[in-house]
């Protein structure tokens, strides 16, 4: 059978033997195959619950616009465009820019808000004065002056020379900064409208940043209540029936540091396998059709790339489950998320390798694949929303509330989930078919080794 015996050769490849090697350690770096120590308990009365993140104008408002004031004072602004923080210098003009966004939201005029910068900036040490000394407060009549190489300069009040005390160390001075000048949120500020214009100052930054319109719930973070703890911990007991939730934590993981990048490897090397052991004119000339061929190969890698991932899923899952003896499980977790939700990544990831390779007989797929793997699990788990994005290679979901493993966020986000999933099965599946058909015109001779189409017909 065609499929054993590419699965044969898939299996006992040195590239595969590398495949499940990185796998594991990945997988062990981030404590993924070991959950023995993240037991849940029943939350107390009186107990820390941590805190969470609600979508609360009166919170969120405030708590931007106080972010926005302070990098726009020093024109620093922090962004995430894939993951990496990148800090981002306005010119004047977007900093105008910024500005009437400012205006508008606290209805203090342009050009007080530009005013209030450069004073800022003078009494800061950055913008206007080019990094100037900055005027500390001692008490309430000497100063402290930070010199620009690194020396204090102490001034006392005069003809109080001998009564003044001055610590011997300069780590023992206790310094206040002078007050800076807050503004805040105009009282007939609609969210939905400051929501518009924080959009518009993450585009003026060229994206990722904290003021994108579905970031802005990471500033509304308060207190987990007692009765909000005591929910997520029954969404984790009755809902994820609790081998769910570390079932799921698991894939986050498995998706992002291996299943959505690793099978492109195998994939590549094994449709490229045949042609450096000279075998590809002999497999052309069978009477085999190239859907046999094409669909074999693929569901060979797919099945090889998925056993360990199901048996490490399992070694994962085990690890808590005598901590819960008694508790209700759901056994089969480990597998249902391996197949719903790690499967549709490594199903995309060989399926583009398959396709690439057979069209330009080169290694470019894994390329490709790695820019999109880097750019996908980087991109930032800012929000929920974004987690489980339609488009997201990694669907990621560990960020946020760890403790209950993000329950109901996984509830309230399922059909995206499903949505995300399904669209790159579809996909995969597309790239398949279009592979079965380069093979077959290679087959042919309608495609030549230069990736270039043969005329078929004559005039």
């Amino acid at each position: 059978m065609l499929f054993l015996q590419e699965l044969k050769k898939t299996v006992f490849s040195v590239a595969y033997a590398v495949f499940v090697i990185v796998t594991i350690l990945s997988l062990y770096s981030q404590g993924a195959l070991d959950f023995g120590d993240s037991r849940i308990t029943m939350p107390r009365p009186g107990e820390n619950y941590g805190t969470t993140q609600k979508e609360i104008p009166e919170i969120i408002m405030p708590a931007a616009l106080e972010e926005l004031w302070g990098e726009f004072c020093e024109n620093n602004y922090r962004t995430y465009p894939i993951g990496f923080i990148k800090h981002v210098k306005l010119s004047d003009r977007e900093q105008q820019q910024v500005a009437e966004i400012l205006s508008e939201i606290t209805g203090v005029s342009k050009e007080e808000i530009l005013r209030m910068r450069q004073d800022y900036a003078a009494h800061a040490g950055t913008g206007n004065n080019n990094g100037a000394n900055t005027d500390f407060v001692i008490g309430g009549d000497g100063n402290i002056q930070a010199g620009s190489d690194g020396s204090y300069v102490i001034s006392l009040p005069e003809n109080d020379t001998d009564n003044a005390q001055v610590p011997k160390d300069v780590n023992d001075l206790s310094i206040t900064a002078a007050p800076e000048t807050l503004l805040s949120v105009r009282g007939d500020m609609a969210y939905s409208r400051f929501r518009i214009l924080m959009q518009q100052v993450d585009d003026i930054l060229g994206s990722g940043s904290s003021y994108a319109a579905d970031s802005l719930i990471g500033f509304g973070v308060v207190p987990l209540t007692y009765e909000e703890a005591v929910q997520r911990y029954n969404a984790f007991i009755d809902s994820d029936k609790i081998t769910g939730g570390y079932a799921r934590l698991f894939s986050d993981y498995a998706v992002a540091m291996t299943m959505s990048i690793l099978p492109v490897f195998l994939a590549v090397l094994m449709c490229t396998k045949d042609r450096r052991s000279k075998m590809s004119e002999l497999i052309y000339t069978r009477n085999v059709s190239a859907l046999k061929v094409i669909l074999s190969r693929y569901l060979a890698v797919i099945t090889a790339v998925m056993i360990p991932i199901i048996l490490l899923a399992y070694i994962s899952n085990a690890s808590v489950w005598g901590q819960y003896s008694g508790s209700e499980m759901d056994y089969l977790a480990p597998l249902k998320y391996a197949l719903g939700w790690i499967m549709p990544s490594a199903m995309i990831s060989a399926a583009l390798g398959m396709c690439l390779t057979e069209l330009t007989n080169t290694p470019i797929a894994i390329a490709v694949q790695g820019f999109w793997w880097l750019f996908d699990v980087n991109a930032g788990i800012r929000s929920v929303a974004s987690s489980y994005a339609l488009f997201r290679l990694a669907p990621r979901h560990n960020a946020g509330a760890m403790s209950c493993f993000r329950t109901q966020d996984y509830l309230d986000n399922f059909r995206r989930l499903v949505t995300n999933r399904l669209l790159f099965a579809v996909l995969s599946i597309l790239f398949i078919a279009i592979t079965v058909i380069i093979y077959e015109a290679r087959r042919r001779g309608s495609i030549n080794e230069k990736f270039s189409f043969k005329k078929t017909a004559s005039n």
